[in-house]
């Protein structure tokens, strides 16, 4: 997702800024001198951040009983034993067999410029991290194929939800930072033949410059077989919670097409703490018995007229919180990182 223009819960609050090393510095004396003190740099008070919380803490393991905890104990050593000794390897070959089918499929859909062909490789290279993640998915309704400009938008708890919209019926397009290496490979050769948007993070012009190219992007009838996704929170939330949205998908004035994502708690923690890495999340869903996903498809939305673009995100949020079962609150998500900063200083 482009970087958007944050709203604010009142016209006395401010803005938030880009951050420099001394923005946080300040925000950190301003969080240890005195709670009901606002950053210059956020609209909350500290005490405002530390009741928010509760959108990205992970699940803990809560103690049920003396029988419970024997049993649990007796039961943990055959089932690390299987989810490590043998789960984990055949899931490992599986991922690295389909990662060396799509790298080799990729180079000939490439050369041969068929689109079709890359757009299949990506959708069954998604099929194959599923698999291999041993994730099980119910896809609910029907995913909505639309021959005008329209967005998709969801929720966001991992980097699986890509994944898991782009291995049904068609892959999506994506805005996402531009890098180098096997990444880079695959988004030079990949997900830009899906109409990708990729931006160089140092470079503020290009980032400013992104949001007229999403424009330009859903307007074009080319793209409409590989839509965008956009995950409008800005950042992964632990899939209790719905944070607010940000406006820049509601501001193109098009359709929009919510999707609704809710992780089973059952088999371990669908949140992705990106402070964690990204290999330290593959290796956790790896060895677990399995992810279990309901996805809801619900019917296309369009703009009202003389709705703003931030009643048009509400009304798109609180569509995706109820078809799932989410608590819907009006946190900033791009305030998350002042947010960390005060749970540390109130941690130490």
């Amino acid at each position: 997702m482009p970087p958007q223009e944050s709203q604010c819960l009142d016209s006395g609050l401010t803005r938030p800024v880009n951050l420099s090393t001394e923005s946080l510095d300040m925000m950190r004396s301003d969080y240890v001198q005195g709670s009901m003190k606002k950053s210059s740099t956020t609209e909350y008070t500290r005490e405002q951040l530390l009741s928010f919380v509760k959108c990205f803490a992970s699940d803990t393991v809560e103690t049920t009983g003396r029988w419970k905890e024997m049993i649990d104990s007796v039961v943990a050593i055959p089932s690390a034993l299987i989810r490590y000794g043998i789960l984990f390897p055949l899931r490992f070959v599986a991922l690295g067999a389909s990662t060396a089918a799509f790298f080799i499929t990729l180079p000939i859909a490439v050369t041969l410029q068929n689109s079709n062909l890359v757009s299949l490789a990506v959708k069954y290279y998604c099929k194959g991290i599923l698999f291999s993640l041993g994730v099980k998915v119910n896809y609910i309704g029907q995913k909505p194929e639309i021959n005008e400009p329209h967005v998709f938008v969801a929720n966001h708890t991992s980097y699986l939800d890509y994944i898991l919209l782009s291995a049904n019926k068609f892959p999506h397009a994506v805005v996402m930072a531009r890098h180098t290496g096997a990444l880079g490979f695959l988004q030079n050769n990949g997900l830009n033949y899906l109409h990708s948007l990729t931006f160089d993070r140092a470079n503020i012009t290009e980032r400013r410059d992104l949001s007229e190219s999403l424009k330009r992007h859903v307007k074009s009838a080319d793209t409409w077989k590989n839509p965008m996704i956009i995950f409008p929170e800005g950042t992964c939330v632990n899939n209790k919670y719905v944070i607010r949205f940000q406006k820049g998908a509601f501001e193109l004035g098009v359709k929009v097409c919510p999707v609704g994502i809710k992780y089973g708690r059952q088999w371990g923690d669908p949140y992705w703490d990106t402070r964690k890495g990204f290999m330290h999340y593959a290796y956790y869903r790896m060895t677990r018995w399995m992810t279990s996903v309901n996805i809801v498809y619900c019917p296309p939305v369009s703009p009202r007229i003389e709705e703003t673009a931030s009643q048009y995100s509400d009304r798109v949020k609180d569509v995706i919180a109820t078809s799932i079962g989410l608590e819907n609150v009006n946190f900033n998500g791009m305030a998350k990182r002042d947010l960390l900063l005060a749970q540390a200083e109130e941690e130490k």
